[in-house]
């Protein structure tokens, strides 16, 4: 089954198995890598992005497994530590957008060689699909969200897919042209191309879901993404290396590093792990 579905057969947790070994570990990870980074206790705390996310992602996947019966990291270890990799390819390309956007940028980056820096990023990056996925998972356990399933139906006409990739691919046209004014198109053009592309190929696709009148993933990513970002701001603010804000417009109010507007892109960002995720496994795929 596909990752992100969160439609698996519910099954009971021995109580024996309960804490799991992976969820303990994940624990132990963040009650080590949460004060070393924000006390700056080097080396780990300039390194302890990574760390404390794989606790993070690791205790999420024990409370899905406690709430579901099974999880993530239970039912396939090579799709879980394939997001990892995933993750790689997909902040990168965010990264490239920001070379047009500047939304953001990086405190302490200058210390490092553009070797090292590609090798560190690279690493911190890899932790963004699993935890919105988990984070996702969690959410989607969640009765009010399972209710979802039997939602209002989202007409769409036929041409609304090739509608869609347009709009996608204008906005990633408004972001090299205009970024100071189209910056909100950051978290929302990848979805817009991808999610159509994937529904051609049979791949899962939010944009069939909610045509059927099942909102469960659209509602389990957007709000696992905002979850996530939470965690994401706070365990920044105190750390270091890390990163900062220049958004256009609403520089005011913030929590943490981040605009309180600004959280409000994590909603589709959460829509556009899911769509990158199946798309780069629908490549994978036709390749092979």
């Amino acid at each position: 089954m596909s990752p992100g579905q969160l439609d698996r057969p519910p099954a009971m947790v021995p109580r024996s198995a309960w804490p799991p070994l992976h969820g303990t570990l994940g624990f132990l990870l963040v009650a080590v890598a949460w004060p070393a980074s924000w006390l700056q206790i080097d080396p780990l705390g300039e390194y302890a992005f990574f760390p404390i996310w794989l606790g993070y992602i690791l205790m999420v996947d024990a409370l899905v497994l406690r709430r579901k019966g099974t999880s993530l990291f239970t039912g396939s270890r090579w799709t879980f530590w394939g997001m990892f990799l995933a993750s790689i390819p997909l902040w990168w390309t965010f990264e490239g957008i920001n070379h047009f956007t500047r939304n953001w940028h990086y405190l302490g980056a200058e210390q490092y060689s553009p070797l090292k820096y590609a090798l560190v990023a690279s690493w911190q990056f890899s932790i963004v699909l699993p935890a919105v996925f988990e984070t996702a998972e969690m959410v989607g356990s969640l009765g009010w969200v399972k209710r979802l399933q039997h939602g209002p139906v989202l007409p769409a006409p036929p041409r609304t897919p090739a509608v869609t990739v347009a709009l996608g691919l204008l906005s990633v046209a408004a972001l090299v042209i205009w970024p100071h004014y189209a910056f909100f198109a950051t978290w929302l053009c990848l979805f817009l191309v991808l999610d159509p592309i994937n529904h051609r190929w049979g791949r899962p696709s939010l944009l069939a879901q909610v045509r059927r009148g099942d909102w469960r993933t659209v509602a389990a990513f957007a709000l696992g993404a905002l979850v996530c970002g939470w965690f994401w701001e706070m365990w920044n603010y105190w750390a270091f290396p890390k990163w900062e804000y220049t958004i256009p417009f609403v520089q005011f109010t913030h929590l943490f590093e981040m605009p309180l507007p600004g959280y409000l892109g994590y909603l589709p960002f959460g829509l556009e792990t899911y769509a990158a995720y199946h798309f780069m496994v629908g490549v994978g795929e036709r390749a092979l």
